[in-house]
């Protein structure tokens, strides 16, 4: 790893950053559901100054990992805590997370074009883990399977939990386009053109 910060240490860190900004989203709905017994603030990220501000440049990749698992340790545990076994919460969670999507109005001409926005925001890792692979690509459709689940194991047992949320925040990420999203039975993952 380069010793210099490039464009893909900024463009991954920005999905470090969206992560951290649905975080604060479900605080802040929980905050207004009166769910907040105790300072839901530990779950949310205490520095959120520029990448060049924070990054240990001597050790890039390292540091970045690093933020990638405790962006992924606090929003299971911010979910898992409000959640607990109340179902209802959980609904409440997703439907929050679908509109903290829809606000960011992101645009896509293209189902590739959408797939790329989506893919500048979420986070799956560090790049060289490639998790998400595209199986087929047109202007209406695209389709991709993850190499490997690497959400799940964060989620204690509820990894299930972390795929309702991805899909209700991609639901509301899409929602000004005109493509919606599908996880197929199979595991494989789509976005398709929706229907006129």
């Amino acid at each position: 790893m380069s010793k210099f910060l490039g464009p893909v240490h900024f463009w991954l860190y920005h999905k470090i950053q969206f992560q951290e900004s649905l975080i604060d989203a479900l605080i802040s709905c929980a905050v207004q559901k009166g769910w907040n017994d105790e300072d839901l603030t530990r779950f949310s990220c205490p520095d959120h100054r520029q990448l060049d501000e924070i990054i240990d440049e001597t050790n890039i990749h390292g540091w970045l990992q690093t933020r990638i698992q405790d962006a992924e340790t606090r929003y299971a545990s911010l979910v898992l805590y409000l959640a607990g076994s109340d179902e209802t919460r959980l609904k409440v969670l997703e439907q929050a997370a679908g509109d903290f999507g829809a606000a960011q109005n992101l645009q896509a001409a293209t189902a590739p074009e959408a797939f790329h926005r989506l893919d500048d925001l979420l986070l799956d890792g560090m790049p060289c883990d490639q998790i998400n692979r595209v199986s087929h690509s047109s202007d209406d459709v695209i389709t991709w399977i993850q190499s490997a689940d690497i959400h799940s194991d964060y989620w204690q047992g509820h990894g299930q939990w972390y795929y309702l949320l991805r899909q209700a925040l991609i639901a509301g990420l899409l929602s000004h386009t005109d493509y919606s999203f599908l996880h197929k039975e199979d595991g494989s993952f789509h976005i398709v053109k929706k229907a006129a």
